[in-house]
């Protein structure tokens, strides 16, 4: 433990410390348990290195064969828009590529152009075109290619490519019904997603027949109108992602895409009589139950664990710091996919999967050519010698 010590940093000799006390018998005394969890203090979370396999002597060297046996899924929740997940035995990095690519990666349909011919209400050009930008659209982007350079210049009809452009227009004026009085609502005095009027393309009516574009959203709130303004627009709509030079947030799938670790919750000494209750009363998540003994009251671990926040409230103060371990584990995640509505959350999933493996695919094939190229390089060297 103590081998590389000299040059350490002041947070770096006060780790290599704990584990040296860990060893020697204190309250946490398996170094193997800081293989697998994150320790969290009362100030930060503590051993967060992930240890590769072959850093304990006793490990074996890793195969693809043993990694799948490990491997886990388990769908805990799953609706049209959502789904919750628990996924393990997998490094946290590719659990954080996945999530990076649910965010930006994966592509969706969203407008793109707005040509406004006449707009006199109170939301001005530029933020009526942001916000219907931001309006999700209900098609599926397999439908579609990623738009030309023609494409993103055209301007007129007959320049469209029904294979890379959906088109809507907006036309609506708000007015007073006639004998209305002063105080009832105009019509069209809200105007609404439901609004959005969908303009087929070349043969775009036979090929959505079943499955027209829309708004995944009716309600959405675009502007208000008063009696005598009006909107006449048309939006060209183009698929795309959330990242790279033109990349933009309205093409991300997801509302939101993240994870936590799994908690682990220990009472390594006994809490009982008054601090039980206390240490009870402590955890806003009822995370910590009382068991009746018959003579005398302790405090357990409740089935609650899950829902921990790491709010750490239970080992701030020094009476609980050695008693409770609060801990997660490395390799578990308890993932949460949100989906806009446009594509499922499952779909959502496999698509980031694929894309990650394509990556992977790509990464490989150069690695491949430079190996080649530099072989070919060295026998050159050589012939000229």
């Amino acid at each position: 433990l103590c081998w590389g010590a000299t040059g350490l940093g002041g947070e770096e000799r006060e780790g290599l410390a704990t584990m040296q006390e860990m060893a020697a018998g204190g309250a946490f005394a398996d170094l193997r348990f800081l293989k697998d969890y994150v320790v969290c203090h009362g100030t930060a979370p503590r051993h967060t290195t992930t240890y590769t396999r072959g850093t304990f002597p006793e490990d074996e060297t890793f195969t693809l064969g043993e990694w799948k046996e490990g491997f886990r899924i388990k769908i805990l929740e799953i609706s049209e828009d959502d789904m919750t997940f628990d996924m393990s035995g997998l490094d946290v990095s590719i659990a954080n590529a996945l999530r990076r690519l649910l965010l930006s990666e994966v592509p969706t349909v969203a407008i793109e152009k707005v040509f406004i011919t006449n707009n006199n209400g109170v939301l001005r050009d530029e933020l009526l075109a942001h916000r219907l930008g931001l309006i999700p659209i209900k098609v599926d982007p397999s439908s579609f290619n990623f738009p030309s350079a023609a494409t993103k210049s055209a301007t007129f009809d007959s320049e469209l490519n029904p294979e890379e452009v959906l088109k809507f227009q907006l036309k609506v004026k708000c007015r007073r019904e006639a004998g209305a009085g002063r105080d009832q609502e105009p019509i069209n005095s809200k105007v609404l997603s439901k609004q959005l009027e969908w303009v087929p393309i070349g043969d775009q009516e036979e090929k959505f027949v079943n499955d027209r574009p829309e708004p995944v959203h009716s309600d959405i709130l675009i502007t208000r109108l008063r009696p005598g303004q009006e909107i006449d627009l048309v939006m060209h709509c183009h698929k795309g992602n959330n990242c790279g030079e033109r990349g933009h947030a309205k093409w991300s799938p997801v509302a939101t895409a993240w994870y936590r670790l799994l908690p682990r919750i220990d009472i390594v000494q006994e809490v009982e009589g008054e601090d039980a209750e206390a240490l009870v009363q402590k955890c806003p998540m009822s995370c910590f139950d009382m068991e009746d003994l018959g003579d005398r009251r302790r405090a357990v671990v409740s089935d609650k664990f899950r829902d921990c926040t790491l709010c750490r409230e239970c080992v701030r103060e020094p009476r609980f710091a050695q008693k409770v371990r609060l801990a997660r584990k490395k390799d578990h995640f308890i993932y949460k996919i949100e989906s806009t509505g446009i594509i499922r959350p499952a779909e959502l999933f496999k698509q980031a999967v694929k894309t990650l493996h394509a990556k992977a695919a790509l990464l490989l094939q150069e690695v491949e050519d430079l190996e080649g190229q530099a072989l070919v390089d060295a026998q050159a060297d050589d012939m000229h010698e």
